[in-house]
């Protein structure tokens, strides 16, 4: 059996206890030997935002996942230059990983419909070989916009996984401006987490 490793990537500005059991579920439901947990560098479809300086996401994120060997960080993102383009990340985690491995891709049910306006979606497409989209809170799978998904990106809907999941209607955005009023993050990240946000004065 080839090696299963799941990919999810985001800014993780800061990671959350939904962003853990999302991986979690993923982990279990698809027999995964571990999910790799990429931060972005530059996120394309935020340019212009303010984001954590990456140094501060990767050590949030290390701390995140400390002790369970499910889990794992790949910096290959911060380490490149200019946008983080997913076709590059896969692209490069394939030629790291060798061409066996088998490699699932990671994404909410809300970022589905914007999949054809990624960076070149038909090598994104080709370079993985399963797409987990995970339920999230608020989103439904539609049958028609699946057959639209399809109809645009052939060869998608054999590689899709609709999987369900714990509905932890979380943001990262939301904690940010919780820690910026004041206002308590705890038991919703990590404790270790909650602990870096303060230590760092992150997000006041």
């Amino acid at each position: 059996m080839p090696t299963r490793y799941g990919v999810f990537g985001g800014t993780f500005d800061p990671p959350h206890i939904g962003h853990l059991a999302l991986a979690q579920e993923v982990h279990a439901r698809l027999a995964l030997e571990r999910v790799w947990f990429v931060p972005t560098n530059t996120p394309p479809h935020k340019q212009g935002h303010a984001i954590s300086p990456a140094a501060d996401r990767l050590a949030m994120v290390e701390q995140a996942i400390a002790g369970d060997a499910r889990f794992a960080v790949s910096t290959v993102e911060l380490e490149r230059p200019g946008p983080s383009y997913t076709v590059d990340t896969l692209r490069q985690l394939r030629a790291e990983w060798g061409a066996d491995v088998w490699l699932c891709f990671i994404v909410g049910w809300d970022m589905l419909a914007s999949l054809p306006q990624w960076h070149d979606a038909p090598g994104v497409v080709a370079a993985l070989d399963q797409l987990a989209a995970v339920h999230r809170p608020g989103f439904e799978a539609d049958p028609a916009a699946l057959d639209s998904l399809e109809a645009t990106l052939p060869g998608l809907r054999a590689k899709l996984t609709l999987l369900p999941a714990p509905q932890l209607d979380l943001a990262s955005s939301e904690l940010r401006q919780r820690v910026a009023s004041g206002l308590p993050i705890r038991y919703l990240v990590p404790d270790a987490v909650n602990a870096y946000i303060a230590e760092r004065s992150l997000y006041r």
